[in-house]
């Protein structure tokens, strides 16, 4: 999308680009590649092993990599699934019945939790990190700098894995 100089010519740049983006039909070779990048993506993400939430199973890229797939197959049938923002996308996609709302309020639930976990973790050290620790020290931390408090029914750990669990599937 356009970032800087002229806007008008950078919409023009994005109309002359939209029917490539967004072809009429994914040929083989497309969905190929698409199917590998994905196990890229998934062999990647094993070797950061289960606390990657990043690019773990149900992870931050998880729910992107749907959303823009979706995006890619329907979206040169309808601009209004179109957008770089994963959360108005997830929302326009509900909207239009590519997904259900509940799905799309569901996905956009996980991927707003999903975030703010990130987040607390880059915190800690102010370092670019995806990992939830494994040490239950820094994962209780973890948990509590997210608002989660030891209680009557569990702990704030218990109530951090639990959600984790949750948002992940």
């Amino acid at each position: 999308r356009p970032a800087a100089g002229d806007p008008a010519l950078g919409e023009l740049f994005m109309a002359g680009a939209a029917p490539i983006v967004y072809p009429e039909t994914l040929g083989p070779d497309a969905v190929r590649e698409i199917r590998a990048m994905k196990g890229r993506t998934e062999a990647a993400a094993a070797l950061g092993g289960a606390n990657e939430i990043k690019r773990g199973v149900g992870g931050i890229r998880d729910v992107e990599f749907a959303v823009q797939l979706l995006q890619l197959v329907h979206g040169r049938a309808d601009p209004s699934i179109r957008g770089g923002n994963t959360l108005a996308a997830l929302r326009a996609l509900g909207e239009a019945g590519y997904i259900s709302p509940e799905d799309a309020a569901d996905l956009a639930a996980a991927y707003t939790w999903l975030r703010t976990v990130e987040h607390r973790l880059q915190l800690v050290d102010l370092r670019r990190t995806h990992r939830v620790p494994d040490q239950p020290g820094p994962r209780e931390r973890l948990a509590k700098a997210l608002g989660y408090r030891d209680g009557p029914g569990g702990t704030a750990l218990g109530a951090f894995d639990a959600e984790l669990v949750d948002r992940r599937a």
